[in-house]
C-alpha cells in the first residue's frame, strides 16, 4: 500500500469555472480605467486574453511556470504601458483573484474520501496555478487544509504538471520513491500520464471518455488501498 497521496487541487478537491472573464468584476478593465486608457471591456477582454494566453502558452510548452504578475505585467504592457503606481499590478492580480475563486466550492464527497484517507496516509496538494498564495488561502479558506501535510504549486517549484520534474521534486521532498505514492487528479495529461512518467500510480478523477473510465472519491479509498 503506498504512504503517500497526492491530489491534484483545481477540479479535483474543489468545483471551479475555469473561465479566465469572470463575469462578477472585471479587474482588467477596471485596472485599465485607473490607468486612464481608453478602453471598453471587449477590448480589455480580449487583451487579457491575449496576454493569458501568450504566456501559458509558452508555459505549456516549456514546462516552466509563469506567475500572475507576468501575466498582469504583460496586459499593462499591452495596453501601451501608462504610468500606474508602483503597487497597481499587485492590486490587479489580488481583486482579479478574488473574483476569479469567489465561486471555488469542495468537490461532493471530499471531505468523506480524505478523512478517510488522511488516517493512515500522507496527503498533499501538488496543483498547477499562477500564484502561489491562492491554493493555500483556498484550502484554509474551505476548511479543508487540515487534512494536508504539504501543499506544492508550479509556481513556487517553477516546473507545472506534467513536467516530470514537478513530480520528481515532490518525491524528493518527502523522501519516498514513485512506488510509495500514488497521484489523484482529472486531468489526463497532467494528472495521468504526467505522475505515471516517472512510476507512480494515478487514479483519474475527470469526466468520462473513451478509455478513460474515472474513479469516484466515494471509491477511491479502497482503491488506493488495494494498490
Amino acid at each position: 500500500m503506498p504512504s503517500h497521496v497526492y491530489f491534484d487541487f483545481f477540479g479535483t478537491l474543489v468545483r471551479y469555472d475555469p473561465s479566465i472573464l469572470p463575469s462578477a468584476f472585471n479587474a482588467p478593465l477596471e485596472f485599465a480605467r485607473r490607468a486612464s486608457v481608453r478602453v471598453g471591456q471587449a477590448e480589455a477582454d480580449a487583451l487579457w486574453t491575449r496576454a493569458w494566453d501568450e504566456l501559458d502558452s509558452t508555459a505549456h510548452r516549456s514546462g516552466r511556470e509563469c506567475s500572475m504578475l507576468q501575466i498582469a505585467r504583460r496586459y499593462w504592457e499591452l495596453l501601451g504601458s501608462p504610468p500606474v503606481a508602483e503597487n497597481e499590478l499587485a492590486r490587479l492580480v489580488r481583486e482579479y483573484l478574488a473574483v476569479w475563486s469567489a465561486q471555488v466550492a469542495p468537490a461532493t464527497g471530499v471531505r468523506t474520501c480524505l478523512q478517510n484517507l488522511c488516517a493512515d496516509h500522507v496527503l498533499s496538494v501538488v496543483s498547477n496555478t499562477h500564484d502561489a498564495a491562492l491554493v493555500p488561502r483556498l484550502l484554509r479558506e474551505l476548511q479543508l487544509d487540515a487534512y494536508f501535510d504539504r501543499v506544492f504549486t508550479s509556481i513556487e517549484l517553477g516546473w507545472r504538471k506534467p513536467h516530470r520534474q514537478i513530480f520528481q521534486l515532490v518525491l524528493d521532498a518527502h523522501g519516498i520513491t514513485a512506488q510509495d505514492a500514488v497521484f489523484v487528479g482529472d486531468n489526463w495529461d497532467a494528472d495521468i500520464q504526467g505522475p505515471q512518467a516517472v512510476g507512480m500510480r494515478a487514479f483519474y478523477v475527470g469526466a468520462p471518455e473513451s478509455g478513460r473510465e474515472p474513479v469516484s472519491l466515494a471509491l477511491l479509498p479502497g482503491m488506493v488501498r488495494g494498490s
